[in-house]
C-alpha cells in the first residue's frame, strides 16, 4: 500500500507529496518529513508545511469524532470498528489521568506507529478534552516528533526508504 501511495504522489511538486504524506495516517510527519528531505526540499520550506498538513487534518478529529461516532454506533455503522478505536483510547486513561495534558502531548510527539497526532486528537476527543487545549497539545507534539525525525533523518538514521516501508 505504501508503495503504491508514493507512486500515486510522483507527478506532484514535492511540497504538496509532503503536504499528503503528512496528513496520513499511516506515515505522518514521520513520513513527510523523511521524503521532503530525501527529496531535497528546503528544511525551511518542509517543516511548516509537513507541521502544518499533520496538524490541520485532525481538526475534524477534534471537532467531530464523538457525535461521529455516536450517530453511526446508533445506527449499526462500523459499530466493531468504532468500539474498538473508542476502547482503545480509553486504554489511555491512566496516563492521561496521572500527566494530563503532557500526556496527549507526548503521545503526539512519540514518532512511532500508532502514535502521532491522528490517535492523539482521537484520545483527546474521547476524554472529551477543550478543542483548543487539544489543538495545543497537537501543535506541540507533531513540533517535538517533527524535531525528532529531522534530526533522525539528517544524522541518516531514520530514511525516506525507511519511512515508506
Amino acid at each position: 500500500m505504501k508503495e503504491a501511495i508514493v507512486c500515486a504522489l510522483a507527478g506532484l511538486h514535492p511540497l504538496v507529496r509532503v503536504a499528503i504524506v503528512s496528513a496520513l495516517p499511516v506515515f505522518e510527519v514521520r513520513g513527510g518529513i523523511p521524503m521532503g528531505i530525501y527529496w531535497d526540499v528546503p528544511l525551511v520550506e518542509l517543516l511548516p508545511v509537513a507541521i502544518a498538513a499533520n496538524v490541520l487534518i485532525v481538526v475534524p478529529i477534534l471537532l467531530w469524532f464523538n457525535p461521529a461516532a455516536d450517530w453511526l454506533i446508533k445506527r449499526g455503522i462500523l459499530t466493531g470498528l468504532l468500539r474498538r478505536l473508542i476502547a482503545r483510547a480509553r486504554s489511555k486513561k491512566p496516563m492521561v489521568d496521572k500527566h494530563g495534558v503532557w500526556a496527549i502531548t507526548l503521545f503526539v510527539a512519540i514518532p512511532l506507529p500508532v502514535t502521532g497526532a491522528w490517535t492523539g486528537a482521537m484520545v483527546a476527543s474521547v476524554f472529551h478534552m477543550n478543542f483548543w487545549r487539544a489543538l495545543l497539545c497537537m501543535v506541540l507534539g507533531v513540533m517535538i516528533a517533527s524535531a525528532v525525525v529531522t534530526a533522525l533523518s539528517l544524522a541518516g538514521f531514520y530514511t525516506y526508504h525507511a519511512a515508506t516501508g
